[in-house]
């Protein structure tokens, strides 16, 4: 079991992994404050795919800038969260790292347009930089205070500062997309590789209902966001009464609360102390959060279509829609249902609602329909949920 002694100053302690087993941890202020940071990029990320979406221009390359601009939104943002569960010291130290690292999340968010538009990542290349510096120094100070995560430590450092320096080296003067897709990888083994242990398969450093509270957290920042489409829709429908948008924007609210429901269902907390599995979590979490944000992005695109503001047509729209809810129920089956090994039709019904909400999108191109398909899972988990406590209660 890892342990840190009571800081003994505000301003500089020593970086020992904390205890995994302390009650009631909960997200810090400062960690609260991090995440609203990456609001700004995430949303500034959401502007340019809904104006590319909208306009139906070059969506497959779009797609492909979405994805990898949001990689390397959620990776700084993950790593800092899973560093923070085992090492925050909550002093001066902690703090003047995290701010140095929020900078660089800034300079991430004025980065994201030419990186969108023109594939000029020089901006962004900057505030990467300026996170994964502080970063390095902090793992480096792990090394020096922690004998027993030295050699984590140590392999971090080394792992981060090569990726750190390819990414620098690629974008400054040979980028291309084979080169991008192996970085991605290499930064996605970092962690694999320098957790790799004597205690492999288990996961000794991390406290397991923090770091699901501050995932879960993030789901809840990225639901909120999308919920701005929702207002963009409320806005359109009232400006221009129209049955078909007031019809949209009620369907999208019960979507995403539906979305928030099925995601906070189920805790997943003990299944973290699985190395394997807590590495499935983590990832697939990435997918989760763009998923989710890009729900909101294709909200957006159906009111366009509405409001006549669009060129993509009508059903694309909706298929679109489909198409990322879709992806958001297979990533939260993957990191829920499937890590809780489920059994039965209880293993599945995330699957088929996925499978619904296209088909209804091919078939009947309404957005209704599929918020009506939500909700009856809803529903049904809901009764079966009551029942199975009131069994429990009378035995």
């Amino acid at each position: 079991m890892s342990s840190n002694k009571t800081p003994k100053s505000v301003l500089i302690n020593s970086l020992i992994s904390r205890n995994t087993d302390e009650p009631h941890r909960s997200a810090t202020a400062l960690e609260l404050f991090y995440d609203l940071i990456y609001v700004v990029a995430i949303a500034s990320l959401a502007v340019e795919f809904h104006h590319t979406i909208s306009n139906w221009h070059h969506v497959g390359h779009a797609i492909a800038m979405y994805a990898l601009i949001f990689f390397c939104i959620w990776w700084p943002w993950n790593t800092y969260t899973w560093f923070a569960s085992g090492y925050d010291t909550d002093d001066v130290q902690f703090r003047l790292s995290s701010f140095a690292q929020m900078i660089g999340v800034i300079i991430i968010a004025v980065g994201v347009k030419p990186a969108f538009s023109d594939e000029n990542f020089l901006i962004m290349m900057i505030g990467y930089v300026t996170m994964r510096v502080p970063y390095i120094l902090m793992w480096l100070k792990v090394a020096y205070d922690d004998i027993n995560s030295r050699p984590v430590a140590i392999r971090y450092v080394l792992g981060i500062s090569f990726v750190q320096i390819a990414w620098s080296l690629s974008i400054l003067y040979f980028q291309n997309w084979y080169l991008i897709i192996a970085l991605i990888l290499s930064e996605l083994l970092v962690p694999y590789i320098a957790e790799h242990s004597v205690d492999k398969g288990k996961n000794n450093k991390y406290h397991f209902e923090h770091i699901e509270e501050r995932l879960s957290l993030l789901t809840i920042i990225v639901l909120g966001e999308s919920m701005l489409a929702v207002a963009y829709a409320f806005k359109h429908a009232i400006e221009n009464f129209s049955t078909d948008l007031i019809k949209l924007s009620l369907s999208t609210v019960l979507i995403l609360f539906s979305m928030w429901w099925l995601y906070f269902d189920d805790t997943i907390g003990e299944e973290l102390k699985s190395e394997k599995k807590a590495f499935i979590w983590g990832y697939g979490h990435y997918l989760i959060f763009a998923f989710a944000t890009a729900v909101g992005v294709l909200i957006s695109v159906n009111v366009d279509v509405l409001a006549n503001n669009a060129k993509i047509g009508s059903q694309t729209a909706t298929i679109g829609l489909a198409l990322m809810i879709a992806g958001y129920l297979v990533s939260v089956w993957l990191c829920h249902d499937y890590l809780l090994e489920k059994k039965g039709i209880k293993l599945f019904e995330l699957l088929i609602l996925a499978v619904l909400v296209v088909g209804i999108a091919v078939l009947f191109n309404s957005i209704l329909l599929i918020s009506s398909a939500f909700l009856i899972l809803n529903i049904i988990r809901l009764v079966r949920s009551h029942t199975q406590q009131k069994l429990h209660r009378s035995c």
